[in-house]
Parts: C-alpha cells; structure tokens; sequence
C-alpha cells in the first residue's frame, strides 16, 4: 500500500518499529512518523497512568508541546492517539482544535475499559481480542495500577505465534508476579502449560483457578470476596466470549456457558445471554 502511493500521498507510520519505519524507503510520497523516541515527527512523552480515568502524557508535535489526558488506558493505547494526532495535523487542523477531541474519547467496548463496580471493584475489560502482544500489553497495565487485589480471568490467545505451550508457561509465569489471583478459561492442553507456568512464577496454589471451558464456574470464581480495591482484568479470545464474565460482574444475568460461539451479535444484545441453551 505504501508503494503504490503517489507523490501528493501521505504515509503515517510508527517510527518505533522498525518493520513499519522500513516502509519509508519504499515510498516517494510524503511521510509523517509517530511514537515515543524523538526522532518521530508526533511523539509523547512523560506517559504516565492517571487510573481509572486513562492516560496523560506530553504531546510533541508542529512545533509544540502540549499536556493531554485521554480516557484510553495502557500505554500502548497513546500510539492510536498519536497516529489521529498525525492525520489531523496532516489535513489542517490545529493542535488546540485537535486535543480537546482527543479528550473527550472514550474506550471502545472491551477494549481496555475501566468499568467502576456497584461492589467497590473496578472492571478492567479486555475481552473483545487476544493476540499475544494484546496480552503483554494488558498485563504491562495491570502491573502499574494501584490496588487491594489483582485478579485476572485469562483465556486464551488467539492465532498463538509458534508453539503453543511456551507461550503459556511464559504467560503463566508473568501473571504470576503481577496478580493475587488467577482465573483459567480454556482447553486442559493450554491449561497444563499455563498452571505450570503460574506454579513456577510462585503464585500461591490457592490463587489458580482452572474454570475449565466454563464462563460461569469463571464467574463464581471471581466474584468470591471481590470488593473495594480490588482489580479484575478480563482479557480472552473473542469466540470464547468472556465478555459474559465482564457483564455478569456488571450485574447482568449470564446463563449462556457455551464454551465456543461466532455469533455476529455481541452478547450483551444476544437473547441467549439471560436465559441460556438448556432446552
């Protein structure tokens, strides 16, 4: 796509990765880069978590520097933001027309959102997608919010990148320098790897919990003594749905435990939801 760009085009591209940087060479079009080192053209700096509202950082860009807030959690969430900042600037908009927008955006539904409890926890939804790198990502997250408890319901990844046993025994170990708890959502061949990586990271026996390919067992699980401070990440494949743990801790009635689903409709809209499939 970057080659085939006339002279008059415009290419945004992430100036801190290298497979995209590369990109600049292959084009005669005019090219604006992105990100946190500062020899890109739009960067941030001083990113800082400002949970449960999202991020504030400094933005560098046209020649000025400016503070901005957004409601997007998760460093990794400021490259989007940097990316819109670049396009803006490119078709002619100013900075003071483009960061109160930019302010006022929220998170798009499971992905990354904070969602205050009627019990006192927060809600970390990360369910809607599970690349590998999406679970690092929310992990790097968790690690930096401040709490009484971290509780995490993993499923899991999706498209897995190799084979799949040292991800989760990776993954497993991870987790379990971060969080208090761990719920598994998921197949007993993943499931091995990952106990086994969670028991190697030393997370007490008590904190793991196999829920199998049960969202509800998952549900009970999380619910035990979760109150103020505590923090619960949700983060799974989507064809697992474990939005239905998100919205059941939100206070929606969940009897659909169906381990595998591609419905086009999202489950918060789905008429299975509340009644379920006995029958």
């Amino acid at each position: 796509m970057v080659r085939i760009l006339p002279s008059s085009g415009l290419a945004v591209l992430n100036g801190d990765d290298p497979n995209v940087l590369w990109m600049q060479s292959q084009t005669c079009a005019r090219v604006i880069t992105f990100g946190l080192t500062e020899s890109n053209d739009v960067r941030a700096s001083d990113i800082a978590l400002d949970w449960p509202s999202g991020m504030r950082f400094r933005l560098h860009a046209d020649g000025e520097t400016r503070a901005l807030r957004t409601g997007l959690t998760g460093k990794h969430m400021v490259y989007p933001v940097l990316a819109g900042v670049a396009v803006a600037l490119a078709e002619g908009f100013t900075l003071d027309e483009v960061i109160p927008r930019l302010e006022t955006l929220t998170p798009t539904p499971g992905r990354m959102e904070a969602v205050p409890l009627a019990n006192g926890a927060i809600l970390l939804r990360d369910d809607f997608k599970s690349a590998l790198e999406t679970f690092d990502a929310a992990l790097d997250t968790m690690s930096e919010i401040p709490a009484r408890r971290r509780i995490v319901v993993f499923g899991e990844v999706s498209e897995p990148p190799g084979s799949q046993g040292p991800i989760y025994l990776r993954l497993g170990a991870r987790v379990a320098h971060i969080v208090a708890r761990t719920i598994f959502v998921g197949g007993s061949g993943v499931w091995n790897s990952f106990a086994t990586g969670v028991k190697r990271g030393g997370l007490p026996r008590d904190g793991l919990i196999n829920a199998k390919n049960s969202v509800c067992k998952a549900i009970e699980a999380v619910r035990e003594n979760l109150g103020p401070g505590d923090i619960v990440l949700v983060k799974g494949r989507d064809t697992q749905r474990l939005e239905r743990v998100s919205l059941a801790l939100s206070g929606r009635t969940v009897r659909c435990d169906i381990s595998f689903c591609q419905a086009n409709v999202r489950c918060e809209a789905c008429p299975m939801l509340e009644c379920g499939w006995n029958g």
